[in-house]
């Protein structure tokens, strides 16, 4: 079976590396504003962007990423979840409290998501090349402080768009039966053969790719992200300095 959706999305690689070539204004309005065609809770569209130009600010993004390429060729956007916009819309003590609680934070941060995918598949429609840098809250704080984020906003992806300079190889996934089941969670007695399989055909890509090659595992590579996490065990305190999650404070009196 096959269609441009399906194409373009069995095409997809992370792209970090791109040309000189600028992605017009026009382009970028383009994906923009198709993404916003994506789902959104309760027709919220609770999400904004900060497109980052500034140099020194860039670098500094590239520094909190670990990822060089932050600073260099491609158009740079910071993903936010927003409910600022929601709350001044209705401007009342009522719905202010219900906004910034858990199931509209949940569903600022799923809207920032659903609409960061769908600036992919946008992106890589028109034959440019995008990553997505969930990295950009390695420090929350930073990027809230260097962005000038006002109250009931957080950054949740960084996303970086260019003509593509290389063409990586395709990174595998895991099979049907590893992530599809039926009416209940219940592994097959094939499960582990086939995450031992997959195993393999991930060691062998990164074995056989054309840049970064390295002997690379599944489970090493689980225990590794772990390391990212430790980076971010600040962020539920800093989503509450941002006047999300006011019912916290009163369950822990």
């Amino acid at each position: 079976m096959s269609n441009r959706v399906i194409d373009t999305l069995n095409a997809h690689r992370t792209r970090r590396n791109f040309t000189d070539q600028a992605v017009s204004d026009e382009t970028l309005a383009t994906i923009v504003t198709t993404a916003q065609q994506a789902p959104t809770s309760q027709y919220l569209q609770a999400y904004s962007l900060v497109e980052v130009t500034d140099p020194t600010v860039r670098q500094r993004l590239a520094s909190i990423t670990t990822k060089k390429t932050v600073a260099g060729k491609g158009r740079l956007l910071v993903v936010l979840a927003d409910q600022n916009r929601n709350v001044q819309l209705a401007a009342t003590p009522t719905a202010k409290r219900a906004l910034t609680e858990l199931d509209r934070f949940m569903g600022s941060v799923e809207d920032a998501t659903l609409f960061t995918e769908a600036m992919v598949m946008v992106t890589e429609s028109l034959g440019l090349g995008s990553v997505v840098l969930g990295s950009i809250n390695n420090d929350t704080q930073a990027v809230i402080e260097l962005l000038n984020l006002p109250a009931l906003t957080l950054p949740v992806f960084g996303f970086q768009i260019g003509y593509p300079a290389t063409t990586p190889e395709r990174k595998p996934r895991l099979g049907l039966d590893a992530i599809l089941f039926k009416d209940r969670y219940a592994q097959p007695a094939s499960y582990q053969a086939s995450l031992t399989a997959f195993d393999q055909q991930l060691h062998d890509y990164y074995q056989q790719r054309g840049s970064h090659a390295r002997d690379e595992h599944l489970s090493q590579m689980t225990q590794e992200a772990l390391g990212s996490s430790a980076k971010r065990h600040d962020f539920l305190k800093i989503a509450r300095q941002q006047g999300f999650l006011p019912e916290l404070t009163e369950l822990s009196d």
